[in-house]
């Protein structure tokens, strides 16, 4: 038998043994005075104390029973504890609790783990075909061969992929510690779109696509993050221009702001290829591309996946509709800052 057991169950028992003799004393002391003779009080201490040791007895097996399973619990979460008190049936309940909250946290634990490794492996994969593109281009040029004059914006074009990828999965990481890197303030969201766009400018003009607002604003405030908002609106846009640069004859990317109550909701729509519909339910999906994924060789389907993620920490809300050959429309509803 543990003696540490043993003398567990008699300090917790220790007040109510003190109480229950006091009690037993004073009873005998008041029929003593009451009758003003000598009152029997051997056989009734005896009697008082042998009730209490079976008490103590009933209740050492108890605890001393509950114990030992407490302690199988250790390796074994499944035990039956089979509690035979309140107190017992409490703390079988909340060890049950406890346990479950555990087993919830290490499966979210492993999903997010799982998560990463899929988010690493995939973007090791998208690294690798720009590094051996300029890997081939570099081989050439060293072995002698001819090498077209367009070379140096062809490594240009894969380093810019390079860059890309490497502020996306940057992106992805610091959305682990949202909360740390938040800052709900009063934007311009004319001022920030400005800003995007003049980022894009070379993009804009080397595709040939130009912006066009509908109608023309001067300011709109809404309540948003700035940095992050910015992350946001730079994917879209990025978006918009690539799936709208091919042919030759001149496309737009329209940006219009609607103020609603207390909302306003900025449209970005694209005159580019579109989405096809069997594809637009996962366009937020992580590394989804779909089929104009498999037509342009520079899609990661990250993006979306990040819009999706900070929109969803900023509260805003993102939608995207489209149909295939016809151009692409998203929305962001904000809340209005007056």
């Amino acid at each position: 038998m543990d003696k540490k057991i043993m003398m567990n169950f008699l300090k917790d028992r220790l007040g109510f043994t003190f109480f229950f003799f006091l009690n037993t004393l004073v009873i005998a002391l008041f029929y003593y005075l009451s009758t003003q003779s000598s009152v029997e009080i051997l056989y009734p201490a005896l009697l008082s104390a042998f009730l209490y040791l079976i008490f103590m007895a009933v209740s050492f097996f108890k605890f001393y029973t509950f114990h030992t399973r407490l302690i199988k619990c250790i390796d074994n979460v499944n035990y039956d504890l089979s509690p035979s008190t309140q107190e017992q049936k409490e703390v079988s309940n909340l060890i049950t609790t406890l346990h479950q909250s555990y087993l919830e946290k290490i499966h979210h634990i492993q999903l997010e783990n799982t998560q990463k490794k899929h988010f690493i492996s995939q973007w090791i994969h998208n690294m690798k075909t720009p590094v051996s593109v300029i890997d081939l281009i570099v081989q050439k040029s060293l072995s002698g061969e001819t090498v077209a004059p367009d070379t140096l914006h062809d490594i240009n074009e894969e380093n810019q992929r390079l860059l890309n990828n490497l502020e996306q999965v940057l992106s992805i990481l610091r959305l682990e510690d949202f909360s740390r890197d938040y800052a709900p303030e009063p934007i311009d969201l004319v001022t920030s779109l400005k800003k995007m766009i003049n980022n894009r400018k070379k993009q804009f003009i080397y595709s040939k696509v130009f912006p066009k607002f509908d109608p023309p604003l001067e300011s709109v405030r809404v309540l948003s993050d700035g940095k992050w908002n910015e992350v946001m609106l730079d994917q879209i846009i990025s978006n918009a221009i690539k799936y709208s640069s091919s042919g030759d004859a001149p496309k737009n990317i329209y940006f219009s702001i609607e103020c609603q109550n207390d909302t306003v909701i900025l449209t970005i729509r694209d005159e580019g290829i579109g989405i096809p519909e069997y594809d637009i339910k996962r366009v937020f999906e992580p590394f989804f591309t779909g089929e104009n994924g498999r037509r342009y060789k520079n899609a990661t389907g990250i993006g979306l996946y990040i819009c999706a993620m900070i929109a969803e920490k900023l509260g805003h809300r993102i939608s995207l509709t489209s149909r295939s050959g016809y151009g692409t429309e998203a929305k962001i509803t904000y809340l209005s800052k007056l």
